[in-house]
């Protein structure tokens, strides 16, 4: 299934126990350093080896001690170590010309992609990238994809809301099988990640897979800038409709105007509201915590354990409720990710609102991103979190209370999207799976909208959750979670 997602922002996924391994001492460190350092000399064009002092070296030195200090489980460094040449030595099969700064980073980037999914080195331009995101704009193709090793294609996790690759008609779970004429095959993430960015403006074409049996097609898009509205809105009779597509800067803000418009529009007569987090990959922790607070009282949200005891942070709500307790449903999926997830999970554990749609992706741990000199940095995996419940999302995700299959979609024919969730593979094996949440059927709950064969365009999981919403029943069936 798919690994390495490149999602936006302080990405909150699975990964696995501590293994028993010691904390490296220093002589450990030292050793596994100087074996580096002279492989190295023997790929480099000089052929000598570099000094203690010699600025890649340094760079190589300070993101190696700063995982075996900070990574979510304890490292080897002889391990880390064996990674890094690897990359190494294929930077220089690759390309016998490479300088020193190409196969260092080279060397950065297979050690922390060898990590885990979600770890990674940021060159200057992917490090300029997060940033723009962050903040809510940036250029590109607006689209979340990850790596699917099996096939060894590119998958899309989800195409961000009125993006190019959103307009497109791509879906979650697509392949990406030819960058214009450059097969994917054989490329990293990184590689492909790069080939598929551009100035905005300018075109790129990508030959997609979208199920087995099924022809691959060719889509054309136009690089630009991706302008990320992190919340949309609507009103469905008298059932406020929300949509957060991305949690970024804007995000907590962006909500509690869309509550304050969507009430005035009702004349104050708002009779529950559906939070969107479908296709949401996540994004900042504090943004997440946030949303959840606005629907929530002075309660635990989500905890978040790392290697360190003394860095565990628990994090709570405030007094207050958004939505003054009106009934509330919330839309998950797989391509529900991360701060969705705590979201999602907070609301459910809490019985604030009932879940529907699929289960979300099961992504449960914390990546951060810290700069490094000469405008690079790492994304690395420090922590994993945990819901108010006490429950790990890592790979099981969060269960709907209702689980309700999309109908089959118009955009380019096909099936439904595929389901797609973290790898167990990088999973924690002894970690006891969450309990089940209390489930309902469509015809408990929403009957009218069950008895209705469902036509190709409809939306199934909103339009349940508006019908029971209007049934006046969510209050009390909330509680009953």
């Amino acid at each position: 299934m798919a690994r390495l997602l490149v999602a936006l922002l302080l990405l909150l996924v699975a990964t696995g126990t501590a293994c028993a391994v010691a904390p490296a001492g220093r002589a450990d460190i030292g050793a596994a350093l100087d074996r580096y350092r002279h492989e190295f000399a023997k790929v480099r064009s000089s052929g000598t080896l570099p000094s203690t002092g010699d600025r890649n070296y340094v760079l190589f030195a300070d993101v190696m001690r700063r995982v075996l200090a900070e990574y979510v489980k304890p490292m080897d460094p002889q391990v880390l170590v064996d990674k890094a040449l690897t990359g190494l030595h294929k930077k220089k099969k690759e390309d016998p010309q490479s300088n020193d700064r190409a196969l260092t980073e080279a060397a950065l980037d297979t050690m922390l992609s060898g990590l885990d999914p979600y770890s990674s080195f940021l060159d200057s331009e992917h490090f300029r990238y997060m940033r723009e995101q962050t903040q809510g704009e940036f250029g590109g193709l607006g689209i979340e994809v990850t790596m699917d090793e099996e096939s060894g294609l590119v998958r899309v996790v989800s195409p961000i809301d009125g993006s190019p690759a959103a307009r497109a008609g791509l879906r979650t779970g697509d392949l990406i099988a030819r960058i214009d004429e450059h097969p994917v095959k054989g490329l990293n993430l990184r590689d492909a990640v790069a080939r598929m960015r551009g100035p905005v403006g300018t075109s790129v074409a990508l030959t997609l897979q979208r199920a087995s049996g099924q022809n691959p097609f060719r889509v054309a898009l136009t690089r630009a800038i991706v302008k990320i509205q992190p919340v949309r809105y609507r009103l469905e009779g008298d059932v406020a409709f929300i949509r957060i597509a991305t949690f970024n800067q804007q995000t907590a803000h962006a909500l509690d105007e869309a509550v304050e418009d969507l009430r005035r529009q009702a004349g104050g007569r708002l009779a529950g509201a559906v939070l969107d987090l479908r296709n949401n990959p996540g994004g900042l922790l504090d943004q997440a915590v946030n949303v959840a607070d606005r629907f929530l009282e002075a309660v635990d949200i989500v905890s978040v354990r790392g290697r360190d005891p003394d860095e565990n942070r628990r994090y709570s709500g405030t007094p207050g409720d958004l939505m003054a307790g009106l009934p509330l449903v919330v839309l998950v999926n797989s391509g529900s990710a991360s701060a969705s997830e705590i979201v999602a999970g907070a609301l459910q554990d809490h019985s604030r609102a009932l879940l529907f749609g699929a289960r979300s992706y099961g992504k449960g741990s914390v990546q951060t991103i810290s700069s490094l000199s000469g405008d690079v940095g790492i994304r690395l995996t420090t922590a994993r979190y945990f819901r108010p419940s006490g429950a790990l999302v890592d790979c099981f995700g969060v269960t709907p209370n209702l689980e309700i299959k999309p109908a089959m979609p118009v955009t380019n024919g096909g099936p439904p999207p595929e389901e797609m969730h973290a790898d167990p593979a990088a999973c924690d094996p002894h970690a006891p799976p969450p309990p089940n949440p209390r489930a309902w059927k469509m015809d408990e709950l929403c009957p009218d909208v069950a008895g209705v064969p469902a036509k190709p365009e409809a939306d199934r999981p909103l339009e349940c959750a508006v019908a029971a919403i209007r049934t006046r029943l969510m209050g009390t069936l909330i509680g009953r979670q």
